[in-house]
């Protein structure tokens, strides 16, 4: 790949603050305002050690996002990691060192990209009979978890991050991939590692493309009716390992998104005062949820595009393959974009960017919102449910992408008594959901549980 000739770049002489700060885990509405009023629309700021553009602007982003021409997502385009200037030991890098759809660029991304919306259409389409059977499946497995927390009582606390929040989505990701449970739950856990940039993500990376890459080669052998299987069938070809980088990424993603928007779009309502309690609750779940991405999206800061030329952007000239990183959380905050608490709140927006926008918008949305506006539709309706911390001593996880709690008490009041569930002995056939039934004698906890997953959820349970 050759790269046209570039300017200096003004990241290399300007002296720029850390971006992830105390300030930034637990008020980054303030970081992003108080960057915008000294810098603009976009601004220089330090990421672990490496000088980025963080773009505020909510026309900006857009920008930034639709015009695959100037933007591009191809790691091979940084200018710092072509010359050797980022550390080896970078927390992000090992994300970028893999190539997938989210970091292809061109001709190759739309070939990827058809391939991945060709597999995933029935499980999005309302009329297919693949996404009536997810759907059913995802409001069990949100009962099941429920009740397994509730364990046959009228009330009592539970933290909704581990025990429903990241839970549920594994779940899903599991019958969607035609993963076996156990290896699924161990995937699930490498993603949040990846994620989160510690020590451990390099390995936390090749865990995870080894076993999705893995599941492809099985799936080969063993074809099923699932989301891998179809992306096998899909013409022209993708190898085994394209295969399982595309599931790697889904799965990161997903997961990340998914888990988070549950427990955002629950706080929003649990920290409002009544009125605005009722307000966000009146209409149907779907709009509840859409509102909650523009105030508080689950993926805040996007991954890198890199201008292929020197190119202007708000009030700096940004030199060919530095590193920008359009901030979804910023530009939802821009005094442009209208947002929920102005005067504007009772209205819907579909404007949003929480789901990115231009090439790379995000091929799952229908999916990933039907499993979170289930989720939250199922809690509201089989609990009442009440912070279980002040909202200002939740704690948030440490996170440059995404905006998630670490854990979210609640106390609980079931509104219909449940018999105490133990974990399946297996995946339940796909049927409707099961209604709330009278208490009953419990049946008798099996001797092993199904998985490492319903193991740990037990654990949390008897805690």
């Amino acid at each position: 790949m050759q790269f046209p000739p570039s300017e200096p770049s003004e990241l290399a002489s300007l002296a720029v603050e850390p971006l992830v700060t105390r300030d930034f885990e637990t008020r980054p509405a303030t970081v992003y305002a108080r960057l915008r009023a000294r810098y603009g629309p976009v601004a220089p700021v330090d990421l672990h050690g490496v000088p980025v553009w963080l773009v505020l602007g909510f026309g900006e982003v857009r920008e930034v996002l639709r015009d695959e021409s100037v933007w591009k997502k191809d790691v091979q385009h940084w200018r710092w990691l072509r010359e050797g200037r980022v550390p080896a030991d970078w927390p992000h890098l090992p994300g970028y060192q893999v190539s997938h759809l989210l970091l292809q660029d061109d001709q190759r991304h739309k070939a990827t990209r058809a391939a991945v919306e060709e597999a995933l259409a029935p499980f999005q389409d309302a009329d297919a009979p693949q996404s009536w059977e997810l759907a059913n499946a995802v409001s069990r497995h949100a009962d099941e978890l429920i009740a397994f927390f509730a364990d046959g009582g009228d009330s009592g606390w539970a933290d909704l991050g581990a025990q429903f929040a990241r839970a549920l989505p594994l779940m899903a990701v599991n019958r969607l991939f035609g993963f076996p449970v156990e290896q699924g739950d161990d995937v699930f856990m490498d993603s949040w590692r990846m994620v989160d940039g510690g020590p451990d993500a390099a390995a936390a990376v090749g865990r995870l493309v080894a076993a999705t890459t893995e599941l492809a080669a099985y799936k080969r052998q063993n074809p099923g009716e699932d989301l891998t299987t179809r992306l096998l069938a899909v013409e022209p070809p993708l190898t085994v390992e394209q295969i399982g980088l595309e599931l790697y990424a889904i799965i990161v993603i997903m997961s990340e998104l998914v888990s988070h928007a549950i427990t955002n779009s629950v706080l929003e309502v649990l920290a409002g005062e009544a009125g605005t309690r009722d307000g966000l609750m009146a209409g149907p779940v779907e709009e509840l949820v859409n509102r909650v991405h523009i105030a508080s999206p689950p993926w805040v800061n996007l991954t890198f595009r890199f201008p292929a030329a020197d190119t202007d952007l708000g009030d700096f000239r940004l030199a060919a393959g530095d590193a920008v990183v359009p901030s979804i959380a910023a530009a939802h905050g821009d005094p442009m974009f209208a947002t929920p608490g102005s005067q504007e709140a009772s209205v819907s927006s579909r404007a949003h960017l929480a789901w990115g926008a231009g090439p790379h918008h995000c091929p799952g949305r229908g999916l990933a919102d039907m499993i979170v506006t289930t989720a939250v539709g199922r809690l509201f309706e089989r609990c009442d449910l009440e912070l279980g911390l002040p909202v200002d001593q939740l704690p948030w996880r440490s996170s440059t992408h995404v905006r998630g709690l670490k854990s979210f008490p609640v106390r609980y009041r079931m509104r219909t008594r449940q018999v105490p569930v133990a974990a399946p002995a297996e995946a339940a056939a796909p049927g409707p959901a099961p209604e709330p039934v009278a208490p009953a004698p419990a049946p008798a906890e099996p001797e092993r549980l199904r998985s490492a997953l319903w193991r740990f959820l037990a654990s949390l349970r008897r805690g």
